[in-house]
């Protein structure tokens, strides 16, 4: 038996040190354009190609494990659909 626990950041690309920040994964990619208030988040990825605006602080891709899919969701229950 192998239980093997794939950390959220395997076999993901993550930049996350500046302004624009990126994350690739099997699902797509998201990037997010920072700001001190918002973040802007343009999706390219299998369950959503679009936009949701976000407020910083919340740090809903790293709640979320770095998937994708889960941060749209994450934003859905915290925003409503689309976000702010």
């Amino acid at each position: 038996m192998n239980d093997i626990v794939e950390s959220p950041r395997e076999n993901k690309v993550i930049s996350e040190n500046h302004t624009i920040r990126v994350l690739a994964e099997r699902n797509g990619v998201l990037i997010s354009l920072t700001t001190k208030r918002y973040s802007y988040l343009f999706f390219l990825s299998r369950p959503l190609i679009g936009v949701r605006k976000i407020i910083t602080r919340d740090r809903i891709v790293a709640r979320a494990g770095y998937d994708i899919r889960r941060t749209r969701e994450l934003i859905d229950e915290l925003y409503g659909a689309g976000g702010l």
